[in-house]
């Protein structure tokens, strides 16, 4: 699904393949354990999602065939009329087979007149037809926007110099985004790479996710730590269509190997997971990932919320009893409600919903 120029031969093969793989599907026993209520609908392929300050969430929208990709805020997301407003728009999308790649990851950082919001737009120019295709966008204050860098041209240049031995053909599509004081990381998923973005546009190419069994690790999103490391989900949509096989990488800041990202220490936090899509830390220390699907079965995605406690990693808690669709962006509240991005995938109709913990 993230893997731009093989999204649709990718896809095609895989619906071929569920008819056959039916009465293998397990299903998925789980309980909710929160409270489920819809901050806002009519959304266009919703993706990232930041919690900003005084409870402002942002959502990036990729869009879709009728509808240009978007930021916007919604206010008061704790109430129960939240205001919804535009604060970027006309950002290009491409895409067909109901998955469209655009605006990918955001992420808030800074308050008042010194916020600033990050936005990573999927895939890279040549393969969208556009030049922000790629970059890492800035939108300051006043809802102007720096283009800081195109991180899918750089993790074309790299996949090209060092191609990835199941897929070989050059790839980039960024897709998570992490800013924190004095730093910006993107999760390139095309690439496998994790990169780190400077000021001055420089870009290093921090970690590289080494491929599962079957197909590519595509890394989806990065959060930090309540120890200041770095935490990387990843997707492994092939392999996980067998068994649950998506992981979170833990990686040190101060041990990274920019000349050689493959040689940067990884330490496996937590494994068996399903798609990750999107992730985060909570202010309760715990880590939050949005899930694809949990059942393996596209036509019943079953998509969730998992709880993993940074003391405990190996315990893994489903928020929803897999009452989403195809989830996306994850983003926690000061009081610990979590909300997710819904209906990412599809030209069905959006959503964002609260869980209330």
């Amino acid at each position: 699904m993230y893997r731009s120029n093989k999204l649709v031969s990718f896809v095609t093969g895989v619906l071929s393949l569920f008819g056959l793989l039916l009465a293998y599907v397990p299903a998925v026993n789980a309980s909710p354990t929160g409270t489920l209520s819809v901050v806002a609908t009519g959304l266009h392929s919703p993706r990232g999602l930041s919690m900003g300050a005084g409870n402002i969430l942002y959502v990036a929208q990729a869009g879709d065939a009728e509808h240009a990709g978007s930021i916007i805020e919604i206010r008061n997301s704790m109430s129960n009329s939240p205001k919804t407003r535009t604060i970027a728009g006309g950002l290009p999308n491409v895409g067909d087979e109901g998955e469209f790649l655009g605006v990918s990851g955001i992420s808030v950082q800074g308050t008042g007149a010194n916020q600033s919001v990050y936005a990573i737009m999927g895939i890279f120019p040549d393969a969208g037809g556009n030049p922000l295709f790629g970059s890492l966008l800035k939108f300051g204050f006043k809802d102007s926007f720096e283009n800081v860098a195109n991180v899918g041209n750089f993790g074309i240049a790299y996949t090209t110099a060092n191609p990835d031995p199941k897929e070989p053909e050059p790839d980039s599509n960024p897709y998570g985004v992490l800013a924190i004081p004095g730093h910006v990381y993107v999760a390139d998923a095309g690439g496998n790479l994790l990169d780190e973005v400077f000021p001055n546009g420089t870009i290093h190419a921090l970690a590289y996710f080494p491929d599962e069994i079957i197909r590519d690790a595509i890394p989806t999103c990065v959060a930090q730590g309540p120890d200041g490391a770095l935490y990387v989900g990843t997707l492994a949509l092939v392999d996980s269509f067998s068994s649950p096989s998506a992981k979170v990488w833990r990686i040190d800041p101060a041990t990274v190997n920019p000349t050689d990202p493959t040689a940067t220490p990884k330490t496996l936090w937590a494994s068996g997971l399903h798609p990750i899509n999107g992730c985060t830390f909570g202010p309760d220390g715990n880590f939050y990932a949005s899930q694809l699907f949990t059942n393996s079965f596209f036509f019943n995605p079953a998509g969730d919320v998992v709880k993993i406690p940074f003391a405990d990693p190996g315990t893994h808690t489903l928020l929803t009893g897999g009452a989403l669709g195809f989830a996306g962006g994850v983003a926690v509240a000061a009081n610990g409600d979590v909300f997710v991005a819904d209906g990412t995938f599809g030209e069905g109709e959006g959503r964002v919903v609260r869980i209330s913990q």
